[in-house]
Order: structure tokens, then sequence, then C-alpha cells
């Protein structure tokens, strides 16, 4: 009948079921939290983080960019995607110089012929921070790549901007991803 089976596993022997333990459920990761964010004109705020930056009047939110980084809390750039600022947060396990090396490093395995140009350190925002220059290919193209990190409280930050290298705007281009950047402000606590 269509009832044995369960009658035989009734009676299975107990040290049966101990032999074979059931691993115990793999612990919940949090979820990420929800990106609340505004293009208010020329200003990008960003009220899950709490930061505020100027937005290139050609520029728009391109949440499908946010791949770009994990943990990326926001993306921007032209719609064609020639030009474009990640921006990603995760906790800070390192110092400020361990994170940006490592950043970096991940990086250098996305580009083909990845080099850097230039290392210095920044102030972003009133906090220390490192920028780093560099050029490679994705895609078939020649990008130009600035990578700024900083650590606020608990939280390292990530700005990546990319921008066709093979253009000419790409000066035109480097200057607004360099005033978007810098223009990076907190709100107080």
């Amino acid at each position: 009948s269509a009832s044995s089976p369960a009658v035989k596993n009734e009676t299975t022997p107990a040290t049966t079921k101990a032999a074979t333990p059931t691993p115990p459920a793999p612990p919940v990761a949090p979820e990420p939290p929800v990106i609340r964010d505004e293009i208010r004109g020329n200003l990008y705020l960003n009220h899950t983080y709490g930061f505020r930056m100027y937005k290139p009047p050609s520029w728009d939110l391109i949440p499908a960019a946010r791949k770009a980084l994990p943990d990326a809390v926001a993306a921007l750039g032209t719609s064609d995607e020639t030009t474009l600022l990640v921006i990603g947060r995760e906790s800070a396990a390192d110092s400020l110089d361990a994170h940006a090396a490592a950043t970096g490093k991940a990086l250098s395995g996305v580009y083909e012929n990845y080099r850097l140009i230039s290392r210095r350190p920044v102030t972003i925002a009133e906090l220390p921070a490192v920028e780093e220059r560099s050029r490679g290919t994705a895609d078939g193209r020649d990008w130009s790549v600035v990578l700024v990190t900083f650590i606020r409280g608990n939280d390292a930050f990530t700005l990546l901007g990319m921008t066709w290298a093979d253009s000419d705007l790409i000066q035109v281009q480097e200057n607004v991803i360099a005033k978007t950047v810098n223009s990076l402000t907190f709100a107080p606590q």
C-alpha cells in the first residue's frame, strides 16, 4: 500500500538516524541594506550612507553598473556608459593603504594590460584617502581609471571612475570625474 514506506520509516532504529546527522543550516547572511538615493538637480544624495556629491548634468543613475564593484552603493555616469563612477562600501578590516592596495590588485584582474600610472595621498570629505590612476583594456576598449579609497568610521569607501581613453573627450571626462569625486561630503551625524 501507499502507506507502507511511511510505516517502515517510523520503525527505523534511532541509531541509524544518529549515524547520519543533519548538518546545521548555514547562517543566514544579513540582507544588504536597501539603497535609498536620489538626484536633485546637479546633486546626488545617498540617504542610506549619508553622503552627497555633485552630479554632472549629462550623468544619470545607472543601477546596472553597480556590478562593477562588490558592495556597490551607487553608480552614475553617461547614458552610453562611456564614463562611469561606481561607489562601493564595505566594512573596513584593514588600514587605508592595505585596503587601497587590495582593491587596486582586484581591479588589475578585471582589465587586460592594466598599468598603474600614479598613486598619491589625497583628502576626500575631509578624510585621508589614496588615489590611484591607471589604464587598462576591457571589452576591447582602452579605459582611463581612477580609484579613490578612504575609511570613515568602520566603513571603507571606494570610488571607481572610468572613462574611455580612446576618446577626444578623455581630459574633459577625467576632470568631470575628479570634480565629482572631490565634491563628496557626508551629512553631519
